[in-house]
């Protein structure tokens, strides 16, 4: 037992090693893969009509031109943001302004010390911003890098799936070849379905988002509704975080605090719409996480890979899971991974969902 705990241990740390090492082949690897399972529905309909090939190629090309909008889409906004940089800074000294004061009553230091422990700040700020820019550059390199990369690892996998799933036949050698191919394809398949479900999921977050920033008036309102919508990829921090931002954005750019009020509702309400039927009726309750497993992936992730890990591991532990649910003597790693009341819907939910599938029971 002891033994084969060690070779656990040694286990782990060999595959932190070479994720840790091989991040620049393994990131793009992994997002490749991530995008293949993305289109193999959609590559599947292509292949009765033509080539795999060029159905393949198809799919990398929606990839490609889906990523390309989302870039345009972000640098126009940010394009938007920097000619508001004149007002937000004044709108930023007017909010520093009436900081100043409640710190001097309620704290009894003059604005002018605060204003000398700001400077000092700024200034090691400014002596970190050379290298800081040397590092954006390098890290805007990279993530160029990663894409074409991912890309290309995109068509490979949609081109040769078949022999993928042939791979792990072989590889399983002494199980029977029907039950190991059927295995693999039902993992396929609920994989496919949790990241299909999880991009539609931030799909509609985000109009929905752009919407009701847009009705309430908020500026830049497409570029904070895709940096909240794309956040609760993370679960609970980045749900957090995302309903945070914008209305962090609207105290900083708006004149007054009423549309950060209006802001903040807009994310509730929101927030709420997919917790009781985006999230049950889009994404599904096939793959939960438990929080331990999810905030474990986030900080291994962060540590290992950077940002990227903690948006990757995520969706890999997700994927993980699935496998270990669907193999007899790794079932228990799965529950141990799950969330034990991640298909239990609360009262809310329960009624909701109630009334939802009676109501489409009658219509059908």
């Amino acid at each position: 037992m002891l033994h084969q705990t060690n070779r656990y241990l040694w286990l782990i740390i060999l595959v932190s090693v070479v994720l840790y090492f091989g991040q620049a082949v393994l990131i793009p690897l992994f997002l490749g893969a991530l995008f293949a399972m993305l289109m193999a529905p959609l590559c599947r309909k292509l292949d009765k009509k033509m080539s795999r090939g060029f159905s393949g190629f198809i799919c990398t090309t929606i990839v490609l031109v889906s990523l390309l909008i989302i870039i345009g889409v972000a640098a126009w906004q940010l394009a938007t943001l920097v000619e508001d940089l004149p007002a937000v800074k004044e709108r930023s000294g007017k909010l520093l302004s009436e900081a100043e004061k409640f710190i001097q009553s309620r704290f009894s230091i003059s604005p002018a010390k605060q204003e000398s422990i700001v400077q000092r700040q700024l200034k090691s700020i400014g002596q970190s911003a050379g290298s800081y820019a040397g590092q954006m550059l390098g890290g805007l390199t990279s993530t160029v890098a990663w894409l074409v990369l991912s890309l290309l690892f995109t068509f490979l996998f949609l081109y040769n799936k078949e022999r993928y799933e042939s791979f792990f036949v072989k590889i399983f050698k002494n199980q029977e070849p029907a039950k190991v191919k059927l295995v693999v394809e039902k993992i396929s398949h609920v994989s496919e379905q949790y990241l299909l479900g999880r991009s539609f999921s931030i799909l509609i977050l985000f109009v929905c988002y752009t919407l009701g920033l847009l009705i309430i008036g908020v500026k830049n309102a497409l570029l904070l509704a895709a940096v909240a919508s794309l956040l609760t990829i993370i679960p609970y921090a980045g749900t957090i975080a995302g309903s945070v931002f914008p209305v962090i954005m609207a105290i900083i750019t708006e004149d007054s605090f009423q549309p950060a009020i209006w802001t903040g509702a807009v994310m509730i309400v929101i927030q709420a719409i997919d917790n009781y039927f985006i999230e049950p009726y889009v994404v599904g309750g096939e793959v939960n996480l438990s929080a331990m497993a999810t905030i474990l992936s986030i900080v291994c992730g962060g540590l290992v890979w950077g940002v990227a890990g903690t948006i990757l591991f995520i969706p890999l532990l997700a994927i993980v899971k699935i496998i270990c649910d669907h193999v007899e003597s790794l079932k228990p790693y799965g529950y141990l991974m799950g969330d034990p009341d991640g298909n239990k819907p609360s009262a809310i939910k329960q009624w909701i969902q109630g009334k939802f599938g009676k109501k489409k029971s009658k219509t059908s």
